[in-house]
């Protein structure tokens, strides 16, 4: 009869936790990465958006290990999330005013509101990276 030792159990938790880390941070981090960027690729070239440094300043995927769970964190630059959830039209409101180069015009305005995506309809969200966790999702769970 072969006996196991009492230690069995943690040992193997502990093994397991240490292959989840590991594909989390070789695999499943690098492909949520990856499916991210594509999505905002299509996405910029769809609206003729120059918005490569969401892609290019992205960080991670940074894993780390707290008990018995592992966690996957991917940090987009500041801003990213106009993109991703999209931005209705909306006024603007200067105080005292606004002052800015209007580079459709090439012409510096002064003005104490602007109707921001009024001849745009605002920014369409671009579902970049939820999309990209459903993706990798789907993979993970086949």
């Amino acid at each position: 009869m072969v006996e196991l030792a009492s230690d069995f159990e943690d040992d193997l938790r502990e093994a397991i936790l240490d292959e989840v880390e590991q594909t989390v941070r070789d695999e499943i981090g690098p492909q949520l990465k990856q499916a991210a960027r594509e999505n905002f690729e299509a996405y910029a070239n769809r609206h003729d958006y120059d918005i490569e440094h969401i892609w290019q300043d992205a960080e991670g995927p940074i894993v780390s290990r707290d008990g018995d769970s592992v966690q996957l964190r991917v940090e987009w630059p500041e801003l990213t999330a106009l993109f991703e959830f999209g931005v209705s039209e909306h006024t603007i409101e200067g105080n005292p005013l606004l002052h800015f180069y209007w580079e459709a015009k090439d012409t510096w305005v002064t003005t104490e509101s602007v109707e921001w995506g009024s001849e745009t309809g605002g920014i369409p969200e671009s579902r970049a990276v939820r999309d990209a966790l459903n993706e990798v999702r789907r993979v993970v769970s086949a």
